[in-house]
């Protein structure tokens, strides 16, 4: 079985791998090309969001494999297969771009400013501190290195899934990008998600490599 580590370096490889893919659109930014299309990290249901989907997908599964496993640590079954439900979640939202429809819908009675120009950031934000609030007296009853690093893939998530997206929405407004064809043709709006999303996949990759090394030193042996 492969290691944890092992895994990890995998998978940045692969997300390097995206990443200069995606920079090649930058140097032929052509929005309708079909090398475009596939590879740019701002595109939906091509290469990169699918990956980005499975990962997200594959951190849902092994949260729910973690759950059946005896471990040197107590702590509730329901921590694991909770945060498996909302990891399944943030997969098909990476698909299909949820947060989008629900920015619409937010939009229709709240005006995105500001760090908010994204409307979807406001009942998400309110969710993830909800979340954050529920879920903090489990996570730091986590072992030291388990909980650490954590935080640190979540740190790397949400920071690029909420906290570049602010920064982006703030960057079209001071710019007065008011147009999806100006944003399109934004090179700082290029860069800006293309970080955003590399933030993400490599969360998601660094918050399975925790699972999987927790397992690899917390799991109950028979010898245990």
């Amino acid at each position: 079985m492969i290691s944890s580590r092992k895994l990890l370096f995998i998978l940045i490889g692969i997300i390097i791998v995206l990443l200069i893919l995606n920079a090649i659109t930058f140097f032929n930014f052509e929005y309708g090309t079909y090398f475009f299309k596939k590879f740019n990290f701002d595109k939906e249901k091509n290469i990169p969001s699918i990956f980005s989907s499975l990962l997200l997908l594959g951190a849902s599964a092994t949260l729910l494999y973690v759950s059946f496993k005896p471990l040197t640590f107590k702590i509730s079954k329901i921590f694991w297969r909770s945060l498996s439900f909302i990891f399944l979640f943030l997969s098909f939202d990476e698909l299909l771009r949820i947060h989008e429809k629900i920015g619409k819908f937010t939009g229709n009675y709240i005006k995105g400013e500001g760090i908010f120009h994204y409307a979807w950031l406001i009942p998400y934000g309110i969710l993830l501190l909800v979340i954050m609030f529920i879920y903090a007296k489990s996570i730091f009853a986590l072992p030291v290195k388990v909980r650490n690093n954590m935080i640190i893939s979540g740190i790397l998530f949400v920071g690029g899934a909420v906290g570049i997206e602010m920064i982006t929405g703030l960057f079209i407004e001071n710019n007065q990008l008011y147009t999806s064809e100006a944003i399109r043709s934004s090179k700082s709006i290029f860069l800006l998600y293309s970080i955003e999303e590399t933030l993400e996949m490599l969360g998601v990759s660094y918050f399975i490599y925790t699972l999987l090394s927790c397992l690899e030193s917390h799991k109950v042996t028979e010898n245990y």
